[in-house]
């Protein structure tokens, strides 16, 4: 057999399979023929992409979230080659195969230039490297791993002297399409965490799952300079497959597994219109909810002498309920402020990983006020799902669904294309009450992730009449934006996170 998968804590998933036979074919030709050492080891992960069905963007503020991990994964082969007289770090990313290349093919590094004097590079410092060459900044979020490993890692000392000292080899192919709303990102760094975790040996007792997954987001927070939360990470890491993982964001603690009710399924489909939670539009949203937070921990009173005061609810806007939200703290925030009169009244927003623009304007009391809501609309679903079938419950959840989209619309993170998918959804469920089928075989949507463009999650029936629907909403999409219904990319399915699935160690033959 020219692979064999010398251990491993479970047999490959058949895409996993298809990866593997196809490093034979590498290691025959192509820009990663001399990369790895081919006659030792090699560290394999997988992880998968995510579905946003509830939570959104309000995990930076502490809310529960419901995420499935979807059937596309990113896989990584890794390889570290000890004792290199002039170690270096070597990244390849190869398209899928019946897919295109969007980016330079490789990044290469001397090794201490992430290492120099053999310690780990300063996170501000890492991220001025990558962007210095916007080709290969996309190397950020896989190179990024071994700084956050070696600066934060278990025995992080041992591992930073490991790693300055070796060349780094990783071969990366993604079928988590990129700007779609679905952890692409995050599926490359957990992909990527996890082999190097694995040809380091570390255990995974002394980086468990939970721990991997926040590292992960450390990768895209400190080192790409990308604001986002922790849920993205968590799913791709420690999701179930045909199960929502229940996540609250405080900071990222598991609360379990929701099933699906057999009777319910859940599709993404595409919009057309790029996401990335390094946009602007995300950002400053992100900046107004932390702003609001600041503003209510003082009842909104400036900063005195002894500084801004601790941020209330723990620093979790998620905690305040919306009856207190409306009784006691809209009142004191604005509907918008300049980022000079904030700072020069509050200080800080609290936020360490995004900063207050002086010269722009925010939005505060929408985005603050959203996760309060979003969360306990997400508490409802979870607790909605558990009730007896029927068209109560199925109203109850699309009308969940469709507040949330409504939502992040106020918070200006709605898109044109987006906004088409769920009201096309809408149509569906008038036509079918109109037929004398109230409801129909769909009874929700709503806008996923960080919002402003990417993938719509539906919720409906299970079985061909839902099928059909899902379909006859693509076909509509498609005709309206002057585009085939195949090219519409539409997310089913689902598979394991990489925690359930570990790392396997293989030999190319």
């Amino acid at each position: 057999m020219p692979v064999t998968i010398t251990s491993g804590r479970a047999p490959p998933l058949a895409d996993t399979q298809a990866f593997l036979n196809g490093l034979e074919k590498h290691k025959e030709a192509g820009p990663a023929k001399d990369m790895f050492n081919w006659d030792a080891p090699l560290s394999v992960a997988r992880a998968p992409g995510r579905l946003d069905v509830m939570g959104g963007i309000a995990d930076y503020s502490g809310s529960l979230v419901l995420q499935m991990p979807i059937s596309e994964a990113a896989h990584v082969a890794l390889q570290l080659q000890g004792g290199a007289s002039a170690p270096r770090v070597r990244v390849v990313s190869i398209p899928a195969p019946g897919e295109e290349a969007h980016r330079a093919p490789s990044f290469e590094a001397p090794m201490p230039a992430l290492f120099p004097g053999g310690q780990p590079l300063e996170y501000e410092a890492a991220r001025e490297l990558f962007k210095a060459d916007p080709s290969s900044s996309w190397a950020a979020y896989i190179a990024g791993c071994l700084l956050v490993l070696a600066r934060d890692g278990p025995d992080a000392p041992a591992l930073a002297a490991r790693l300055a000292g070796s060349s780094v080899s990783v071969l990366v192919q993604s079928r988590v399409p990129e700007g779609k709303g679905v952890s692409s990102s995050a599926a490359v760094e957990v992909a990527t965490m996890t082999a190097l975790a694995g040809a380091l040996g570390v255990a995974a007792e002394a980086l468990p799952g939970r721990q991997l997954a926040i590292l992960c987001q450390r990768v895209e927070n400190l080192v790409v300079g990308a604001p986002c939360g922790i849920m993205d990470q968590m799913a791709c890491t420690l999701g179930r497959q045909h199960s929502l993982l229940a996540l609250l964001c405080q900071p990222a603690e598991v609360r379990g597994t929701v099933e699906m009710p057999p009777h319910v399924a859940v599709w993404g489909v595409d919009s057309g219109i790029r996401h990335s939670v390094g946009g602007s539009d995300y950002g400053s949203v992100r900046v107004g909810a932390f702003m609001g937070l600041r503003i209510a921990s003082s009842d909104g009173q400036p900063s005195g002498p002894a500084g801004p005061p601790p941020a209330r609810w723990g620093g979790y806007l998620a905690r305040l309920s919306p009856s207190l939200l409306a009784q006691s703290v809209a009142a004191h925030l604005p509907d918008r402020v300049r980022g000079a009169d904030f700072l020069q009244t509050y200080t800080t927003h609290y936020d360490t990983v995004t900063h207050v623009d002086p010269e722009k304007e925010y939005a505060v009391r929408q985005p603050a006020s959203h996760p309060v809501h979003e969360n306990f609309r997400v508490i409802t679903f979870e607790q909605a799902l558990k009730l007896p079938p029927g068209p109560e419950q199925l109203r109850l959840l699309g009308e969940l669904m469709f507040q949330s989209h409504a939502s992040y619309s106020g918070c200006g993170l709605g898109s044109v294309g987006t906004d088409r998918l769920v009201e096309l959804v809408r149509e569906e469920g008038q036509a079918a009450a109109a037929a004398g089928q109230p409801g129909g075989p769909l009874w929700g949507a709503k806008i996923t992730g960080g919002g402003c463009g990417g993938t719509v999650c539906i919720l409906g029936e299970e079985g061909p009449e839902g099928e059909a629907a899902v379909a006859r909403v693509v076909r509509r999409y498609a005709a309206e934006r002057g585009v085939k219904p195949e090219e519409v990319k539409v997310f089913r399915g689902s598979s394991p996170g990489a925690a359930e699935v570990g790392p396997m160690t293989v030999m190319v033959k």
